[in-house]
């Protein structure tokens, strides 16, 4: 599409000829490379030296890389090129580094922090300048949220302790370099208002719904993409293998032409094919620019003559056919003649100048324009800013399909480049409150969760608050448990960050951010608070003042930030303010007791009476205080502890204590329970184990192998996750943890012992000698249904029966009834909605979103409103607090039977909400090192009226190992079991521990249906494959490929022997079918 030269095209040349250093930035399509081309093609005596970071990016400039015109050889650092250094330009690039006026550099985003501070030193030192890059103008060129800098995985350590990230601007030499920002608006590539709306949306990572269902209405996972339309995928062997198939389809004689190279060449310096595959009918794009404009580089086309030695390609743009020889590329260095700029030519090579297009990879396709575009989303995208490349190829939404769903993971954004760009283009501030912000945290590699926050604000230069929290990360605490000496239990009572982020930003309203760590909570929302909006503005990360903030906490370095501030005051021109903040919506703070004290001083302007009471709490000013807000912190910090299972006196007398320091004296709250939990009892032999939160057990290496040989010495079986049939007991390095297998194991009732009692246990017993009689038999491996205890006496009716003991009956409420847009609930138990398990955290968070409710971690006075509980029965924390608090109960049968009507009701209106699932394995967000394991039922849960007879005890060592069954692969059989088994576990535990009404008659529920019979359609398959091996090698043996028959007919025979199994397997399961139809007549 033509670019017109505008005003903003007139107001950028005038800017770059101005001899200031210029960065020239812009959305996909807005015409940089025009803007770049206009400048150059306007030159007059002006020595320019136009580079690029990659060779096919200097081919498209027409000019060379950055390592051959700076002589730089891979591997080189900028120690490198200091006196005495490895680097030894030769006559060539000195003479050229002299000479020239103005350096270009295109593809600015890919350029590495220490390739540019290596341009800076080079200058200097060849034209003996102190000036930033020897005095020479630059002229940078790129959208910075497209591709990234490449830094391989060895040298990602080294490449991090030196630079704050690989992008230029982190380089050494920034901080001092005046760069005008030309960031160019219009766009030209497309024209689709709605398309433009969301690309921008995509661009910087925050795609709200309403654009991912414009991007989700074109997915079409069976789509046969047609000949004139391009396939984008991440991956090259996914592209070659696009290619390799529809070029088989084609019936014309087939061609092949491999490169020639002369010289100094190597396969990245041209954009070509090394081997070109081609044929006629083949679909090809053109890699160089028509010198009489029929073409540019990256037009399409398909071959509709061919040959050995040339090609005739129809246009698609003008529907012209060209013919194409072979072209040769000069590979150039930049030399200087009689004083001029000047190339010399290194090396060729020739080869045809097109590539097979059916499908190409996103790297190839920066700079191109694809009218009709498939993206391919098999494998995900592997960097920030790929998917973006790819989508922003494309002109409108007519034309754009996808081969999968479009989730948020596909859509990365570097954090500190959208900051930073959202920053320049908003309009200058001078915001007179500054809010500095340090961060701490845990750091799994995978995934950062924030556990410790510390906030000073200035006011007109004035400090008016210094305050912070630790905080829940929701997770292990790894190694920032060690190096804070965080005790076990020690962040019980702590709040999550989404409890304590409406505090932090009634406090930052109206302020700029001046942050140490900001990426680092940016990525934390992803995995600690999913769907959180941060709300924080666009502000500074400290890094970007020239500023380290040194301490060895959050309270000090955010301290050393403010006192650098002080000294030399911080230019801060544009940004945006953090928005005002609901004072409905209560936040929290707190400081543990085991923890060093730090200063907690709200302003006092912004500070809800909530706000002063956890203040107060933790250190704050205790005067004029509401004792109802005291009396609610107290209560809330005690709900916190009992839901993470970490309530002891210990902690009873600390709440006492801060309460009383407040001004309130005995607060009401709930009395820790007898802890009657012995670790030799759980640890019987057999019992299988697993473990969290561990960097190493008994004084070694606390991996797979060590902790299957320590089990193994005790009697006790190793597992790795924490399931609901298949592990009994979790040993967390802290009880209190919230990592996900602390979650799971709180969730499927499973008891959670200490790493200390576990090591202590180990070494000096006592020890069980045989599993105790009362273990109950693994409901998994019972041929016939269960009968469980319907617990539909609460689950399938709201006239609950009557309690035998004194406790006050709970109020019982229907969802049809009770719930109103932004009803406030929290849960105990499984929730399960159409077969799929949502676990407590992100999932139920996203499916109550969906719904309107507003979910809760806990049960408390004032912040939640019903308790969704998959067992009436039960006395444990939550349904204690329910009752406490005269909060209601629903059970999970109502709930799911409502939510499913809701569903359906949305699907049938055809609502843009977001889609709702369980949490998978595969597309689950880990807050550990392992994958969280999701029960799917592929049938109804069976529920049968149980005989009057007492249960010895809970099943919580349960040590029967299920078989060598792979764990990833349950049938729907034993899916259905575990979920049984499940039910049962839960009451038998709490007939025995708490008296129960008696049951109301249920509408009998059919029997389970037959299982499929795997292992007879398997027997069928592998019995025909066997077949067709067998014949087929007889046939090559015949042929005279003895060889090849021999193998052919061996490999038959151990699938010969898999056919048997298989066989065996079938009948089997043929009698256990015949009996389950025996039992359901």
């Amino acid at each position: 599409m033509p670019i017109t030269i505008t005003k903003e095209f007139e107001s950028a040349l005038e800017s770059i000829r101005s001899g200031k250093h210029i960065l020239i930035t812009g959305k996909a399509g807005t015409g940089k490379s025009t803007l770049l081309r206009t400048y150059l093609e306007s030159l007059n005596d002006e020595n320019v030296l136009v580079t690029a970071p990659t060779g096919v990016a200097a081919l498209n400039i027409d000019g060379f890389t950055i390592h051959r015109s700076f002589g730089f050889r891979p591997g080189m650092y900028p120690d490198d090129l200091k006196p005495g250094g490895s680097w030894r330009p030769g006559s060539r690039v000195t003479s050229v580094l002299k000479a020239v006026d103005v350096l270009v550099i295109d593809e600015i985003s890919m350029v590495r922090a220490d390739l540019f501070d290596m341009i800076d030193i080079a200058l200097r030192r060849i034209r003996q300048s102190d000036e930033l890059f020897g005095g020479v103008q630059l002229v940078l060129v790129g959208d910075l949220l497209q591709l990234p800098p490449v830094v391989t995985n060895h040298e990602a350590e080294l490449f991090s302790s030196l630079w704050d990230t690989p992008y230029f601007f982190s380089a050494h030499c920034f901080g001092n370099l005046a760069l005008t920002n030309i960031n160019l608006t219009t766009v030209w590539r497309q024209t689709d208002e709605e398309f433009i709306e969301v690309l921008n949306q995509v661009r910087e990572g925050s795609v709200g719904d309403s654009a991912l269902a414009v991007l989700n209405d074109r997915v079409d996972p069976h789509f046969r993409v047609p000949s004139d339309w391009v396939t984008l995928a991440s991956h090259r062997r996914t592209v070659e293998k696009i290619n390799h198939e529809r070029l088989n389809e084609l019936e014309s004689p087939r061609f092949v032409s491999v490169a020639e190279h002369e010289g100094q060449t190597d396969n990245n310096s041209f954009s070509g094919s090394e081997e070109l595959h081609y044929a006629v009918g083949a679909r090809v794009m053109t890699i160089i620019n028509d010198q009489g404009g029929l073409f540019v580089n990256g037009s399409f086309g398909t071959l509709v003559a061919a040959s050995a030695d040339t090609l005739s390609v129809r246009l698609d743009h003008n529907g012209k056919t060209v013919e194409l020889g072979r072209y040769t590329w000069e590979i150039k260095r930049p030399s200087m003649e009689s004083g001029v700029l000047s190339s010399d030519v290194v090396g060729t090579i020739t080869q045809f100048p097109v590539i097979l297009a059916w499908a190409i990879t996103i790297h190839k396709s920066q700079g191109k324009t694809i009218p009709k575009l498939f993206i391919n989303l098999v494998g995900g995208t592997a960097t920030d800013g790929q998917f973006y490349v790819a989508l922003s190829r494309g002109v409108d939404l007519a034309h754009l399909r996808f081969s999968a769903p479009v989730e948020h993971r596909h859509i990365r954004a570097n954090n500190s480049l959208v900051r930073m760009i959202r920053r320049e283009v908003s309009p200058l501030t001078s915001a007179s409150r500054l809010v500095f912000l340090s961060f701490d945290g845990v750091n799994f590699g995978i995934s950062d969760h924030v556990a410790r926050v510390h906030a000073i604000i200035l006011e007109d230069g004035q400090e008016v608050a210094s305050f912070g929290s630790w905080i829940n990360p929701m997770s292990d605490l790894g190694e920032f448990g060690r190096v804070n000496d965080v005790p076990s239990g020690g962040l019980a009572m702590a709040p999550s960050l989404g409890d304590f982020w409406p505090l932090l930003r009634r406090q930052a309203a109206g302020g700029i951010i001046i942050g140490d760590q900001l990426p680092m909570v940016e990525r934390a929302v992803r995995h600690q608070e999913k769907g959180m909006d941060l709300a924080l503005g666009t502000g500074y990360d400290i890094a970007e003042f020239g500023v380290a903030p040194v301490g060895d906490d959050v309270v000090s370095r955010c301290r050393s930030m403010v006192d650098a501030y002080v000294r030399d005051p911080f230019a801060v021109t544009h940004g945006q303010v953090v928005p005002s903040a609901p004072l409905d919506t209560e936040g929290a703070v707190f400081i543990p007791g085991w923890a060093a004290g730090s200063p907690m001083h709200l302003d006092p302007a912004r500070a809800t009476d909530s706000d002063n009471a956890w203040a107060a709490f933790s250190g704050g000013i205790t005067g004029s205080l509401v004792p109802a807000e005291l009396e609610e912190t107290a209560e809330l910090l005690s709900a916190w502890a009992i839901s993470r299972g970490f309530w002891n006196d210990e902690q009873y007398e600390e709440v006492q204590e801060r309460a009383r320091r407040a001004g309130i004296d005995g607060v009401d709250i709930n009395q820790p329970a007898e802890d009657t939990q012995n670790t030799s009892d759980l640890l019987t032999p057999g019992t299988r184990v697993v473990f969290t939160g561990r960097n190493e057990l008994l004084g070694g290496p606390a991996d797979d192998e060590r902790l299957t040989q320590i089990c193994r010495d005790r009697q006790l079986e190793y597992k790795s996750s924490v399931s609901k049939t298949r592990c009994d007991v979790l040993v967390a390095g802290d009880p209190a943890s919230m990592s996900r297998k602390a979650q799971n194991a709180r969730e499927f009732g499973k008891p959670i012992i200490s790493q200390a009692d576990f090591e202590h246990w180990y070494e000096n017993g006592p020890f069980t000698t045989s599993v105790t009689e009362t273990q109950a038999t693994p409901v998994a491996e019972s041929a016939q249904p269960i009968e469980v205890a319907a617990v539909s006496s609460a689950a399938t009716s709201l006239n609950k029966p009557e309690r035998e003991d004194t406790q006050p009956a709970h109020e019982w409420v229907s969802p049809w009834e009770f719930f109103r847009e932004g009803s406030r609930v929290a849960f105990r138990g499984s929730t399960i909605i159409e077969g799929k398990l949502y676990p407590h955290g992100s999932a139920l968070q996203s499916l109550c979103d969906s719904l309107g409710l507003d979910y809760k971690q806990a049960v408390t006075k004032t912040r939640s409103d019903v308790l969704v509980t998959d067992d009436p029965n039960a006395s444990d924390g939550k349904m204690s607090l329910a009752l406490r608090y005269g909060k209601p109960l629903m059970t999970q049968t109502d709930f799911s039977a409502w939510v499913t009507e809701q569903l359906a009701n949305s699907s049938e209106n055809d609502l843009s909400g977001p889609a709702i699932h369980g949490e998978s394995v595969d597309d689950a967000e880990i807050a550990d090192d392992e994958s969280f394991p999701v029960a799917t039922l592929a049938e109804p849960v069976v529920e049968h009226a149980t005989p009057d007879e007492p249960v010895a005890s809970p099943p919580t060592s349960t040590s029967v190992t299920h078989g060598d069954v792979p764990e990833a692969d349950p049938t729907p059989h034993e899916l259905m079991a575990r979920a049984l088994e499940q039910q049962l576990q839960a009451t038998q535990h709490y007939a025995n521990t708490s008296p129960a009404g008696p049951l109301i008659p249920t509408p009998s529920t059919p029997a389970a249906s037959v299982p499929e019979n795997k292992a007879a359609v398997r027997f069928k398959k592998w019995g025909i494959a066997t077949f067709i091996v067998f014949a087929v090698s007889n046939v090559l043996g015949i042929a005279g490929l003895a060889s090849v028959g021999i193998a052919g007919v061996m490999a038959s025979f151990f699938m010969a022997i898999a056919v048997v199994v298989f066989g065996v397997q079938a009948l089997v399961q043929k009698s256990k079918n015949s009996k389950l139809d025996n039992s359901g007549e």
